[in-house]
């Protein structure tokens, strides 16, 4: 994947994220009943944007990565 191509979805990711855990996104979501892991569906949903969150930026850092050895070793 492109570095370019992967910065617009991880800023794709990020916005819908955004939209989805504040107010009016949220509105679909945010009732006590039913509960997820125990958890109130409203801070389930909220908690699976975040946890998520995490691997978008692992799998932004290994394209990252990827370029930047890929860089190193045609400065060589």
């Amino acid at each position: 994947m492109r570095l370019r191509t992967a910065r617009a979805l991880t800023a794709v990711y990020f916005t819908a994220m955004t939209f989805f855990v504040v107010w009016p996104g949220l509105v679909p979501f945010a009732r006590i009943r039913p509960l997820v892991l125990g958890l109130p569906l409203s801070m389930a949903w909220i908690a699976g944007w975040v946890a998520a969150s995490v691997g978008v930026l692992f799998l932004l850092d290994r394209v990252e990565r990827r370029h930047r050895d890929a860089d190193a070793e045609g400065d060589r």
